[in-house]
């Protein structure tokens, strides 16, 4: 569509009334009639309940995001206490059974002090036994 299709036919009879309207003269002392009137009105409330009554806009992605980060927060806070760790605590491990492959693993404190990388790497290929059986 061109810009001439969009604009709405011109209305002559239209046109020739807005050039001989003016505006009114506005009265002496209006805009402090006015401001008097809304400062009136506004004082009535007290500021706490306004505080109550006031409306800030947000956009609905911004109050999702919100939302979402105080959910996740909450679970987190909520969330029971970590098991206390024991490593390094000078006596003889307990022992433990071997872990099942479904245990979900033990992380412990690591640290990397005197860690030298290897010298030579080596690698070994396992082929599958039962492939070259068949």
């Amino acid at each position: 569509m061109t810009r001439d299709e969009l604009e709405p036919e011109r209305d002559d009879e239209l046109h020739r009334l807005l050039q001989r309207w003016s505006a009114p003269v506005v009265p002496e002392g209006m805009d402090e009639r006015v401001l008097e009137a809304y400062r009136r009105q506004a004082g009535r409330e007290p500021w706490w309940s306004r505080l109550f009554t006031a409306s800030v806009r947000v956009p609905v992605p911004v109050a999702v995001g919100v939302l979402m980060l105080l959910i996740v927060t909450a679970a987190l806070a909520l969330r029971p206490p970590a098991a206390p760790s024991t490593a390094g605590t000078g006596g003889p491990p307990e022992p433990v059974q071997a872990a099942r492959h479904a245990d979900v693993p033990v992380v412990s404190r690591t640290s990397l002090a005197g860690f030298q990388p290897v010298t030579e790497v080596t690698a070994t290929v396992v082929t599958d036994q039962m492939e070259t059986r068949q």
